[in-house]
C-alpha cells in the first residue's frame, strides 16, 4: 500500500535535512509546492510533523530552518522527570534554585524557543541533587511572553512543571532530547563536586505544549558516574 502524500514528502525532506547544515534555510512553501506538485495543506502537514520532531524550526516572516541541534528522539516514556527517575532509583530528589533572571537569549536559544527578535526569556539556573549529592546542573530558558512575572519564589514549594501548569496553564506534552558525552569544565565540576575534566552527559532538551509551542529549552550537565539514563544508546557513551 502506497504511503500518503504528506508522508512521502516527509521522507524526502528528512533526506534533504540530513544533507544540510544547522540553521540553513529550507525551500519556501511555494517552492515546495512546485517541487512536489501537492496541495498547500499537504506541505504544511509535512512541515508540522518535522517541526514537532525538532528537525526544523520556523521564524515568522523569515522562513523554515534546519534545527541547530538534531533533536531526533522523543524522550522514552513521555516527559522526563528528574524526581520520578530518582524515585524509581530509590533516592530522594531535591532542587537548589541558584538564580532566575530575565535575559536577551542568544540566537541559538531564541531559535529553539521560536522567539522573535528582541523577545526575552527567563534564565533559570538549578542544581539537582540525589540524596543530597549533586547530580545535575541545569540552565533552563523560558519565553517571557508565556510566563510573565515568573519569580524564583514561585519555585520554593513546587516543581517547575507544576508552576507552569498551575500559574500559567501551560501543559508539557512532549520533550525532545539530544545527549552528548563531554568533559566537565571548572565551574560545572565545582557545582557537581567532581574533578575538572570528569565525564559528563550534556543534555539538550526542548519541551513543547499541547499547542505545539516551545515552552522550555534546557541545557544540563549530569555526572557521568551517577546519572542513569534509560536509553542504551546514550548509556554506551559513558561506558
Amino acid at each position: 500500500m502506497q504511503k500518503p502524500l504528506y508522508q512521502r514528502v516527509i521522507l524526502d525532506l528528512e533526506g534533504l535535512i540530513k544533507k544540510m547544515k544547522p540553521n540553513e534555510k529550507l525551500p519556501s512553501e511555494r517552492q515546495l509546492l512546485v517541487k512536489y506538485g501537492v496541495s498547500r495543506n499537504t506541505i504544511r502537514l509535512a512541515l508540522q510533523n518535522l517541526e514537532e520532531r525538532g528537525l526544523i524550526y520556523r521564524l515568522h516572516g523569515k522562513g523554515t530552518f534546519v534545527s541547530s541541534i538534531y533533536l531526533d528522539r522523543p524522550n522514552i516514556g513521555g516527559i522526563y522527570s528528574f524526581s520520578e527517575e530518582l524515585t524509581r532509583e530509590g533516592q530522594k530528589a531535591t532542587t537548589q534554585n541558584q538564580s532566575l533572571e530575565l535575559v536577551m537569549p542568544t540566537t541559538k536559544i531564541a531559535e529553539q524557543l521560536n522567539l522573535a527578535e528582541n523577545e526575552q526569556a527567563y534564565k533559570l539556573v538549578r542544581l539537582r541533587l540525589a540524596n543530597g549529592q549533586p547530580r545535575m546542573f541545569s540552565t533552563t530558558y523560558l519565553p517571557e511572553k508565556l510566563f510573565p512575572k515568573l519569580e524564583i519564589t514561585d519555585l520554593r514549594s513546587k516543581t517547575l512543571y507544576g508552576v507552569l501548569k498551575e500559574k500559567y496553564n501551560q501543559l508539557s506534552v512532549i520533550a525532545f532530547e539530544d545527549v552528548q558525552a563531554v568533559s566537565l569544565g571548572k565551574p560545572e565540576s565545582e557545582y557537581l563536586d567532581v574533578k575538572e575534566g570528569s565525564p559528563s552527559l550534556k543534555i539538550y532538551r526542548k519541551t513543547i505544549n499541547d499547542k505545539n509551542i516551545p515552552i522550555e529549552f534546557t541545557i544540563s550537565l549530569a555526572r557521568g558516574d551517577k546519572f542513569i539514563y534509560r536509553s542504551r544508546q546514550y548509556n554506551d557513551l559513558i561506558k
